[in-house]
């Protein structure tokens, strides 16, 4: 039994002997083909640097140098001076308008010449100079008057009521007269009538009448033949007096000459006049006087 015990361990120990052996050789053929380490290079360095003259830590041999060698070494020799170069001064007819040329970078101007600096001049014409023609002012220039302007820039509005018949129906000139004489009307200006602040007539205009159809004037001389469906009453903001109070007077004398002839109030749009319309034209009016404060 120990017999065979110590032949089987001198089989194992010559098997491993022999992996051994093997990779050792596989290892010795691999490293063979790749180029060597460069830290093996150092004593071939080493032998070069002390063929050299130079010890382990690169130190050569002490040289003995004489004075004049070291100075005519160490000044280099003096470099040639290129000359200076100036340039002329720049010249008065040249134009502005030109721009200046720059010398290049080796070339030193030690001499500038510069124009004193005028303001330019500027020409806002498409003619020449001496083409341009001269501008003759009139001593007297009329100046607009600010009256006229204040009024061109005032809001203005106007109120209309129109009184219409039916087509059955019409107002006879001497009818028509004499009605409107009674609610203090008068024949006055574009042959129309119109209502003053005095009720005899006198005074500034409130509101005015005139024919709701052609040709929207009356003939005092042939207001026999006059006959019309309808009359259109107006009046003009800003007025004299209180807005609120004229337009009542309208609004009632139309209401009088519509119940005297049998007709109906309309509105400006010609539509029948309801309570509401005429809160309409109140709110217009309001509204039409405060703007009016706004702008003063």
């Amino acid at each position: 039994m120990a017999d065979e015990l110590r032949l089987i361990f001198i089989i194992i120990g010559a098997l491993v002997l022999g992996g051994l052996l093997l990779h050792g050789l596989w290892t010795v053929r691999k490293n063979a083909g790749q180029p060597r380490h460069r830290y093996y290079e150092e004593p071939a360095k080493e032998e070069q640097d002390k063929a050299e003259g130079f010890d382990e830590l690169g130190v050569g041999p002490v040289r003995v140098v004489k004075r004049g060698s070291t100075d005519s070494a160490a000044k280099p020799a003096p470099a040639k001076a290129e000359p200076v170069r100036r340039t002329e001064p720049a010249r008065a007819a040249v134009s502005r308008a030109e721009p200046m040329r720059r010398e290049p970078a080796a070339e030193v101007q030690t001499e500038l010449a510069f124009d004193e600096p005028k303001e330019p001049e500027l020409n806002f014409s498409a003619l020449a100079d001496d083409e341009i023609p001269e501008t003759v002012y009139d001593s007297e220039v009329p100046e607009a008057e600010p009256e006229a302007e204040v009024a061109a820039e005032e809001p203005s509005e106007v109120l209309i009521l129109y009184v219409l018949l039916p087509e059955s129906k019409e107002m006879k000139g001497p009818d028509l007269l004499s009605a409107l004489l009674t609610l203090g009307f008068k024949y006055g200006d574009m042959d129309i009538f119109h209502r003053h602040t005095d009720s005899a007539g006198s005074g500034a205009v409130l509101f005015s009448l005139a024919n709701m159809f052609n040709p929207g004037t009356f003939d005092l001389e042939n207001i026999d033949k006059l006959a019309t469906r309808g009359v259109s009453l107006f009046m003009t903001l800003p007025g004299p007096g209180e807005p609120l109070q004229n337009f009542n007077l309208m609004h009632n004398a139309a209401k009088k000459l519509a119940e005297e002839f049998g007709g109906q109030v309309l509105d400006g749009q010609r539509s029948v006049l309801t309570v509401q319309t005429v809160r309409h034209y109140v709110d217009k009016i309001r509204e039409f006087q405060r703007q009016q404060l706004i702008h003063g």
